[in-house]
Formats: structure tokens, sequence, C-alpha cells
């Protein structure tokens, strides 16, 4: 991967990765997640990034809690999912982050 993109893409295209919800959510990373924030700081202010850590915390533990998300295998239905829960309210930090892409 390193020959085909540039760092930055390669970093970001890791901290996307900590969003992916196969396997219960296995590569979830909040600092990862954090320091994509971070690289948009015009779209994440310092206030969102705090909170957004807080929101990550708290979303990790109610999505492996619910069944709805046990199956789902990709982003895009990740973020239905959210949508149709009401998730996105809720965690809205996290479903700007998740809908960003």
């Amino acid at each position: 991967m390193n020959n085909r993109f540039s760092e930055a893409s390669t970093e970001l295209l890791t901290c996307i990765a900590c969003l992916d919800p196969r396997n219960s959510f296995s590569q979830f990373d909040i600092d990862k997640l954090i320091h994509m924030a971070e690289m948009y700081a015009e779209d994440f202010s310092s206030t969102d990034r705090f909170m957004l850590k807080q929101q990550l915390e708290t979303y990790i533990h109610a999505v492996k809690s619910q069944s709805q998300f046990h199956a789902i295998e990709d982003l895009g239905s990740l973020s239905k999912q959210m949508v149709e829960s009401g998730m996105n309210l809720v965690f809205s930090l996290v479903y700007r982050l998740l809908s960003w892409r």
C-alpha cells in the first residue's frame, strides 16, 4: 500500500479502518479516530474532538451490545443502521466522522 498512496493517504485509510464493523469492531481504536479528526481540524473543532472522544467511548459499547449491529459488514451499512436506529443523533460526532469519508 505504501507504494500506491502518499503517507497522508495511507494514514487516513488506517484511521478509517478503525470504524470497520466486521468482527465485532475488532479494529476499533479511539486514538487513531481522534487523530483522524485532528487531521481535519477545519471540520472538528478542539471542543468537537474532546466530545468525540467521549462519544467514541460510549458508542463502541452501544454498538457491541445491540444485536442489529452484529451482522453489519461495511461502513455504508453501518451508517444506514445508525440513521435507522437514531444513533446518528445520539453520536452525532461519530456519525460525522463515519459519513465524512
